[in-house]
């Protein structure tokens, strides 16, 4: 056992003193006598060199940064890229790093805001008066489809400025969008089609066609047709098809609808084949439009009303179809005692003028808050066709004179 120790010691003590030699020997900047691990007998004049020069160089920073007076000035420390396609590697861009100061300025990268991004500082002494650049180099991922902005830290032994910004954007080129004014929030009335259309375009691809589609509802009918070249330059887009949507409106009743369309893609040079989904969203309004000044969201408020004060309240109604509607009428009043009239509006299509007045014999009566008054238009020929609009106020009795 004693022996084993000894021995193990031994060896343990000789391993350390071969390091720690090889060790002293590099700092003092000496030749290496034996053959370095790797490197043939041809190229060790080369790899010889390289270690004077990377000595020399760390010398070199290390008493340039013992000053005070350099400074750096960056003239342009932000680029745009533009547009880049999805997986691009190696995109770069050459900064002009300048020593306005006296003496050497002394470069390093002190990280970068993504491991795609790398800055490359291939001399990082810059002698007083002189220009360095400092690359930054981003890799594209191959699924960023947005604009995008990356960062890279330099820093330097100007006392005034240890850190300065690099900073490359840009956006990438998107493979499929969509333009439209808003699809989440479409309008539609009752009886009558609704119509809209968006653009499906791709900035990568420059000739797709669309082979099919599909639709979650069979009230929806599309039709695309190519855009124009005026368009394409204006959304960036290497191609691109306008889709016309036609979606059939319930005959009678307003309900929200949630509806998806799939177009399948089919790029001619890539052969490749994709199904975009186009989901859009809103609602059918009711068939009857209230209209005029002293109408609000909540309804018409008549106010407080004598009764024989024959006081009267005026509004509009439009229906809201392209049918001729020929026979409205008021399907309904309440509370009791008011009475309601109604005569078309010649020059407007479907439009209506109702006139709300009070009855002599009515009684005192509130329909304010806990109670609610209205009044409801309807089409005779189609019954469904109709609407109501809230009323609120209260008929007292007439005031006797002194």
């Amino acid at each position: 056992m004693l022996s084993l120790r000894s021995t193990g010691s031994r060896m343990f003590l000789g391993g350390l003193s071969v390091c720690m030699a090889f060790g002293f020997a590099i700092s003092l900047g000496a030749v290496v006598k034996n053959k370095p691990y790797g490197v043939p007998d041809h190229r060790r004049a080369e790899f010889e060199q390289k270690l004077r020069l990377l000595r020399q160089e760390q010398l070199a920073i290390e008493d340039a940064k013992k000053n005070s007076s350099p400074r750096v000035l960056v003239e342009q420390a932000t680029f745009d890229f533009g547009f880049l396609a999805p997986g691009t590697n190696g995109a770069s861009h050459d900064f002009v790093v300048k020593n306005v100061g006296e003496g050497d300025l002394v470069l390093s990268s002190g990280g970068t805001s993504c491991k795609c991004t790398i800055a490359e500082i291939e001399d990082r002494v810059v002698p007083a008066g002189q220009s360095r650049s400092v690359r930054v180099v981003w890799n594209v991922g191959a699924e960023v489809t947005d604009s995008y902005q990356q960062t890279a830290l330099i820093e330097t032994n100007d006392p005034t400025h240890e850190t300065i910004e690099l900073t490359v954007q840009g956006r990438i080129r998107s493979k499929w969008s969509v333009q439209a004014e808003d699809l989440m929030r479409l309008k539609g009335s009752i009886g009558q089609p609704l119509e809209f259309s968006c653009v499906l375009y791709s900035q990568l691809f420059d000739d797709f066609v669309v082979l099919d589609w599909e639709a979650s509802s069979e009230k929806i009918q599309v039709e695309v047709q190519p855009i124009g070249d005026l368009q394409r330059v204006s959304l960036h887009a290497r191609s691109g098809y306008k889709v016309n949507v036609v979606y059939a409106a319930p005959a009678y009743d307003a309900s929200p609808f949630d509806e998806t369309i799939r177009l399948n893609v089919f790029d001619m040079k890539s052969e490749e084949t994709e199904w975009i989904e186009v989901p859009f969203r809103g609602r059918f309004g009711k068939p009857l439009v209230f209209h005029g000044p002293a109408l609000d969201t909540s309804g018409l408020d008549l106010g407080t009303i004598e009764i024989g004060s024959n006081k009267e309240w005026s509004f509009f109604v439009r229906f809201k179809t392209d049918d001729r509607v020929t026979d409205p009428y008021i399907k309904s009043i309440s509370p009791e005692g008011l009475h309601a009239a109604i005569e078309p509006i010649e020059r407007v299509k479907n439009t209506y003028r109702v006139t709300l007045r009070v009855a002599d014999d009515a009684v005192p009566t509130r329909f304010r808050f806990d109670k609610q008054g209205f009044v409801e238009v309807a089409d005779r020929d189609h019954p469904r066709r109709s609407d109501w609009m809230p009323l609120f106020g209260e008929f007292i009795a007439k005031l006797q004179s002194p």
